[in-house]
């Protein structure tokens, strides 16, 4: 089904530039938690994709999101897409300066449009650190405390709450009912409906009449259907024919071809399952035997970088006791989160290769040289000589010879001179995996692969050739598990372990059955005051879905 519909794609994308009303579009809304932070913060959003007709897109794999004010972008992400939906959470820097900012969310096929269909919001950001005199730069006005309801404050869905008051580290069960049947997108955030700075509402007619509108097309950004594309520019202009690749430091193969571009010295490097932070390693070397070149791959932003022309100042309220309670709670509740693992849900691999043979040197003699230790006992694995050079060969079963093109791999990490691995080490050498197939890297093929893995995994004492560059990568977020605290026991309760949870919960993909109510529950933090439920979604013939209601928490004498 996939192929069928990459196949349409790819047609309607190459073959018919001038029939617009064929071409697939897609646009982007993107939900955020709340619309205030507090630097230091983290902002959660989701990110929800949808075509020409409402429908969720399962064109692009990766969206994009960015922070930005009339300057510069500061804060970028990209978010790993699965049925048109992902989410991701941005940590704010404690050193960014207060004021509105821009948010854009889009994706890389979006780009061929123009800005101009990019999903934009306006955010607020308040630096509690700031000096008084620097906060004069702002409006500083008196804002009355919300007026506290338990009335739903907006639209279709009904939201009722279990009491209209609750203690601190107390049960909140929330019904959620009259949620349209074709509701393809729904997010639940609760979190304090402070009095701190406020931003213009998203006018959603604009973003509806958005999602219809046809601009002209460039057909210079691809989709990104597998996977997030890497790009990079050679340097300096390369005189002669080169091949390039992306590998990605680790246990597993995953080593990718680059597909370059002669005419703007560009290559892009396709890739798929991978997310999160990596080390990655390219690479431009000479076809045919992989000689060394004086060349470099310097990656390219995938980012759009564009900036609002200009933003408004941002109206800070005279609220002294909720900003430094607010700022007092994200500094504790860093310190605390900062001793745990944030949890990404994870995904299985299907590019993982399985070796024909591995080898746990610990289990055999060692020997001095890497020569040695493959003549010795690594079955199907030789070292012979090509054009005065010592080269790695794998012995091809089913075709009964050897090699003469064998990738070899330190920690995920190509070696074209073999020369390299063979002056190795071998007691910083644990595994030896071998691979007797055929393999194809984007235009770069290999009859056979060689993978040493290093106990430490990080190429211990090894010096890469000129021709690589070793970078750390931020490939696309997996959603992160909102971890929220469960009072539910009276130890768990009275605990001492302080609980300054602004948002108390957060779900970007709310599961609902049709003509059925949503239930769930969370519990209060130690934070008191007027809280909001928010609901936003979008049905599949673009009607928006919203609704909110406030509940009081509050410390309840015993």
């Amino acid at each position: 089904m996939k192929l069928h519909y990459l196949l349409f794609v790819i047609i309607l994308f190459f073959c018919f530039p001038a029939k617009a009303e064929n071409r697939v579009y897609e646009r982007v809304y993107v939900h955020t938690d709340k619309d205030c932070y507090i630097a230091g913060e983290d902002i959660r959003l989701k990110i929800y994709v949808i075509d020409s007709h409402f429908q969720p897109s399962d064109l692009s794999k990766v969206g994009y999101v960015e922070i930005c004010n009339t300057e510069k972008p500061l804060l970028q992400i990209k978010v790993a897409l699965e049925n048109g939906g992902g989410a991701g959470k941005i940590e704010i820097p404690t050193d960014i300066p207060s004021g509105i900012y821009q948010l854009s969310g889009y994706t890389r096929y979006m780009r061929n449009e123009g800005e101009k269909v990019f999903f934009q919001k306006q955010i607020a950001i308040v630096n509690a650190e700031q000096q008084t005199l620097e906060l004069q730069r702002f409006e500083l006005i008196e804002k009355p405390e919300p007026a506290y309801s338990t009335k739903p404050e907006a639209a279709n869905v009904l939201i009722k709450t279990s009491q209209s008051e609750y203690g601190n580290r107390e049960k909140v069960v929330l019904s959620i009912d009259h949620i349209p049947a074709n509701t393809a997108d729904l997010v639940i955030s609760v979190s304090r409906n402070d009095t701190i700075a406020e931003t213009p509402e998203i006018n959603n007619q604009e973003w509806l009449k958005q999602v219809n509108a046809t601009l002209p097309f460039s057909q210079q950004w691809t989709p990104e259907y597998e996977g997030h594309i890497i790009t990079g520019r050679l340097a300096p202009e390369p005189q002669e024919k080169l091949s390039a690749s992306v590998a990605f430091a680790g246990n597993d193969v995953r080593y990718f071809g680059g597909q370059i571009n002669t005419q703007t010295n560009t290559v892009n490097f396709y890739t798929a399952d991978l997310f999160g932070p990596q080390q990655i390693v390219t690479s431009a070397i000479s076809p045919g035997y992989y000689d060394k070149v004086p060349y470099r791959i310097d990656l390219l932003s995938p980012f759009s970088e564009s900036l609002p022309a200009s933003l408004p100042v941002l109206p800070i309220y005279r609220n002294e006791g909720q900003l430094m309670e607010r700022y007092l709670g994200v500094q504790m509740q860093k310190k605390i989160d900062s001793k745990t693992i944030d949890n990404f849900t994870q995904t299985p691999n299907d590019r993982t290769f399985q070796p024909v043979l591995s080898y746990d040197l610990d289990e055999y003699t060692r020997f001095n040289t890497i020569s040695e230790t493959i003549l010795e006992f690594i079955n199907k694995v030789s070292v012979i000589r090509m054009q005065d050079k010592r080269k790695i060969s794998v012995y091809i079963d089913e075709e009964q010879r050897s090699s003469q093109r064998t990738l070899v791999l330190l920690d995920g990490i190509p070696v074209y001179d073999h020369q390299d691995i063979l002056n190795y080490n071998p007691m910083y050498i644990k595994r030896i995996n071998i691979y007797n197939e055929c393999f194809t890297f984007g235009g770069n093929d290999f009859d056979g692969i060689v993978s040493f893995l290093t106990r430490e995994g990080n190429l211990p004492f090894f010096q890469l050739s000129n021709e690589s560059q070793l970078f750390n990568y931020d490939c696309p977020q997996l959603p992160s598990l909102f971890d929220a605290p469960d009072y539910s026991t009276q130890p768990a309760k009275n605990s001492r372990k302080p609980d300054f949870r602004h948002t108390l919960y957060w779900n970007p993909f709310v599961q609902f059955t049709t003509g059925q109510p949503v239930h769930l529950s969370f519990y209060t933090s130690d934070l008191c005051g007027l809280f909001k439920v928010a609901v936003e979604g979008i049905t599949t013939d673009g009607e928006m879905v919203q609704g909110s209601i406030n509940f009081q928490v509050a410390t309840l004498s015993k």
